[in-house]
């Protein structure tokens, strides 16, 4: 081998061996990830986390006994510029076509604290509502004579619920219980107005329901006509 070539094959193996010496001082790249293994995910969406609701009174131990209505109800009223929330027995329009339904507040101090007792109201009728459509009520023929259910509710005076007493019976126990199991999740109240406080010191609701079979498309699941009433004693 001619002494021009030994230099050149000389230089390209000290050339070689300088490009590895720098290539093992580089990092090595980090391990792909083991797709076994559960990676972190960003939460971009909100539906993805559970919106079950928290029952403020799971540990209410309410169980309804007999007593007197607090309110005398004269039946709802129609008139022409009064306001569901500035008289009593005046009825509004809460239920859908297939679904109708109507509110109102039973007395003269109800209609003082609209705000508070539309409040309650309106949140007893969201869940009764769901309450109408499940399989064992929505399957429920209803006696033509089914008197209302009416249930004091009584709060203390942070707004919780502390007691619920069955005044009357509808009739039909399922609609009874169903509508006491709707006022354990629905009567709470943030900061409720001292001012609608009863001479005992606590907060006294009635609340009052109403109901008839509406209609059934099937034969077998009916829909209802709801009227729900609040007093305030």
């Amino acid at each position: 081998m001619s002494r021009a070539r030994k230099r050149f094959f000389t230089a390209a193996l000290l050339a070689a061996a300088l490009l590895a010496a720098g290539c093992a001082e580089d990092k090595p790249p980090p391990p792909m990830p083991d797709p076994g293994q559960a990676q972190p995910k960003l939460l971009s969406d909100l539906s993805t986390v559970s919106d079950a609701p928290v029952d403020p009174l799971a540990n209410v131990n309410a169980v309804p006994a007999p007593g007197e209505g607090l309110l005398h109800d004269s039946g709802p009223v129609t008139a022409g510029p009064r306001t569901y929330e500035t008289d009593p027995g005046i009825s509004r329009d809460i239920g859908g076509e297939r679904t109708p339904a109507t509110v109102r507040l039973l007395n003269n101090k109800a209609a003082q604290f609209g705000d508070f007792s539309s409040v309650i109201l309106d949140r007893i009728y969201a869940r009764l509502a769901i309450a109408e459509r499940s399989e064992d009520i929505s399957r429920t023929k209803l006696p033509t004579d089914l008197r209302p259910v009416v249930i004091t509710a009584i709060m203390d005076k942070s707004g919780k619920l502390t007691e619920l007493i069955l005044e009357q019976h509808s009739g039909k126990a399922k609609i009874d219980k169903m509508l006491i199991d709707v006022c354990k999740q629905s009567i709470w109240y943030e900061n409720p107005p001292v001012e609608a406080l009863s001479g005992d010191g606590d907060y006294k609701l009635t609340i009052k329901l109403k109901l008839q079979n509406f209609a059934s498309l099937d034969g077998g699941h009916w829909s209802f006509t709801t009227d729900l009433a609040l007093g305030l004693g």
